[in-house]
């Protein structure tokens, strides 16, 4: 499958030079393992950035929203490790965003990969969403182009102690709507990119249109 599970977490991180390798270790060591073992979280990847910001991305697929919103994963938010507040201290640039799947196509996670965040002009959604959804089909016929998938942000999400930490070096945009592209290979990620900037999403509903960083993966876990 391209995807796992209908809702993902994504965070993009940028840390103080003074605390990045205890950033590295606790995503490897503790924070994706404590992630993974929230039961219907699927599969937790982190990524750093080739060039460019946000330096690093981290995306958890989820079997339902209610994961990321009720249970365990709530109970990890109220209850951060003292090695989780440590680096969380030392965030610099914080954005997270929990998400529904509307759309997912491919054969399976590449090792490389981008993201487009984007919001919906009013009125707009509708088309919009027909533009992600052809977006999310056609991208994988191109070139060394794994998948492709469809987000659009939650606002559910209850308040906690470790995201009112994360907030303190959030920007004011929040995540809205997103499209994921996941290639074998960076040159064919980028290009695949611009092609679908170069489609003019901006005729097709969407506004505010960031293009993020090409990411190359670092680790990838799913539990057991």
């Amino acid at each position: 499958m391209a995807l796992l599970g209908k809702a993902v977490l994504g965070v993009w991180n940028e840390v103080a030079p003074a605390i990045e390798d205890s950033f590295n270790d606790w995503y490897l060591n503790e924070h994706i393992p404590e992630r993974t073992a929230v039961p219907g979280m699927l599969r937790g990847r982190r990524y750093k950035a080739l060039s460019g910001a946000p330096k690093y991305m981290a995306l958890y697929e989820a079997a339902t929203l209610d994961v990321l919103t009720t249970g365990a994963y709530r109970t990890q938010l109220a209850n951060p490790t003292p090695w989780t507040q440590h680096v969380m201290a030392g965030f610099t640039f914080a954005l997270r965003g929990i998400c529904a799947v509307i759309a997912s196509a491919g054969q399976g996670a590449g090792g490389f990969a981008t993201v487009i965040h984007f919001h919906p002009a009013p009125g707009a959604e509708a088309q919009l969403r027909a533009w992600v959804e052809a977006q999310v089909t056609a991208l994988p016929a191109l070139r060394q182009i794994a998948a492709a998938h469809g987000w659009i942000g939650d606002t559910s999400e209850p308040a906690s102690p470790t995201s009112a930490l994360a907030a303190k070096s959030a920007p004011d945009r929040p995540v809205e709507w997103v499209l994921a592209i996941e290639a074998a290979d960076a040159d064919a990620l980028a290009a695949a990119r611009d092609a679908v900037l170069a489609s003019d999403p901006a005729a097709h509903g969407a506004e505010d249109i960031r293009p993020y960083p090409t990411y190359q993966l670092l680790h990838i876990m799913a539990p057991g």
